[in-house]
């Protein structure tokens, strides 16, 4: 096991800057994850770490030791890539065996007709086949041992790919959108057998997604990146609660949060659509975007227009447990109509169909406001709040 230090990492494909100084502490037996769209920089940076890429400025310390120009194969870690990467003529213990047999077997001893001429061959060739016997043991792919590639299911190539990893005991595990390959009910069950695997090994891994469920259920911490820059690196809770930049509250949460033009006035009140919030702006002036999560935003018969947001029901998404009530809201202020996303059960729901008119009130403290950069601006009770208002 080791830890990762990422320190101003820059790196640029001609003109074009993929990675703008990444600074990522990665601790002993950690699970991060590296999130974000295609093409802001995570699978380059994993392949930094990793050793496939270089990097422009900066370095790379694994365990303490700084690997900048180290090879691959010295860094002692263990990619999983989204193709699985199996040699296809080779069974799955042949598969697992590989990677083992270059690093503990000679030229020689990898020899068909001469590896017998060796003294000790048998003995080695004994504890590599234990050693995949057991990572197979823990994998549960005991019975696919002597099955080719061709022959496995996606799921279970992503186990044999994960077992030729594992066998070795590497430092750190690198994966690269590992289930992206998978389908949605495979990959739900597979997230949970990742994340016990961690537990299980406590080995460092560092995982690469555009997928937010994957991040948020897996990781000890998630670092979201953005055309190259590392816009927030926290736990999965803080994350999804207390976004540092409007363009991470837009990539976390399904359905997207809602996110409305407001603005300040000189009290430090900040208004959106008419719906005011109860706390107050560092600030005594300007534009804001005001963010409010589905699950703040209750469907009401009655409210005043100060704490609800008036919307026409365009779509009902049912989910079982809940209900998303999709709205429109339209202003002379707004260039276009703006879309407002409500979660409520079932039975809330049930009194709204498609073309009704409904109020969504907000839930107190739990709108987020962010400023013209995009940064998150800490809202303060009013002075004149009671006490029990302010929780």
């Amino acid at each position: 096991m080791a830890s990762i230090t990422l320190s101003t990492i820059t790196k640029s494909f001609g003109e074009t800057p993929v990675l703008r100084g990444i600074d990522i502490d990665i601790a002993d037996g950690e699970f991060l994850t590296l999130l974000g769209p295609s093409g802001c920089g995570k699978s380059t940076l994993l392949r930094i770490i990793a050793g496939l890429e270089g990097q422009d400025g900066g370095d790379v310390a694994i365990g303490g030791r700084v690997v900048n120009g180290v090879r691959p194969s010295a860094r002692d870690l263990a990619m999983v890539f989204q193709s699985y990467a199996l040699y296809p003529h080779l069974t799955v213990e042949r598969n697992m065996m590989t990677p083992l047999t270059l690093r503990d077997l000679g030229l020689i001893e990898r020899l068909p007709l001469l590896r017998h001429l060796v003294p000790g061959h048998r003995g080695r060739m004994n504890d590599i086949k234990v050693a995949v016997r057991e990572t197979a043991e823990i994998l549960k792919i005991e019975p696919l041992l002597q099955r080719k590639p061709g022959q496995l299911s996606g799921g279970q190539r992503q186990r044999a790919a994960l077992g030729r990893a594992m066998v070795r005991k590497p430092a750190a595990f690198l994966m690269d959108e590992p289930l992206s390959n998978l389908d949605a009910a495979l990959r739900v069950h597979m997230r949970s057998e990742l994340a016990e695997l961690h537990r299980a090994l406590g080995t460092t891994f560092v995982y690469v997604t555009h997928d937010q469920a994957e991040a948020l259920t897996m990781s000890s911490r998630v670092a979201v990146m953005m055309e190259g820059e590392l816009l927030q690196l926290s736990t999965p809770e803080e994350i999804y609660d207390n976004p540092e930049d409007l363009r991470v509250a837009e990539f976390i949460g399904s359905p997207k949060i809602n996110t409305i033009p407001g603005e300040i006035d000189g009290a430090g009140r900040v208004t959106a659509q008419g719906l005011r919030l109860q706390r107050l702006a560092p600030v005594t002036d300007g534009k804001v975007t005001v963010a409010i999560r589905p699950e703040h935003l209750e469907p009401v018969e009655h409210a005043t227009p100060e704490e609800a947001l008036g919307v026409t029901v365009v779509h009902k998404e049912n989910l079982g447990a809940d209900v998303y009530l999709h709205g429109v809201l339209e202003s002379a202020s707004l260039p276009e109509p703006l879309r407002i996303v409500a979660r409520a059960l079932p039975e809330a729901a049930a009194r709204y169909g498609v073309g009704d008119w409904a109020a969504f009130r907000l839930s107190r403290g739990e709108a987020m406001v962010f400023g013209a950069d995009r940064r998150r601006m800490r809202l303060a009770p009013a002075a004149a709040e009671p006490l029990a208002a302010r929780a």
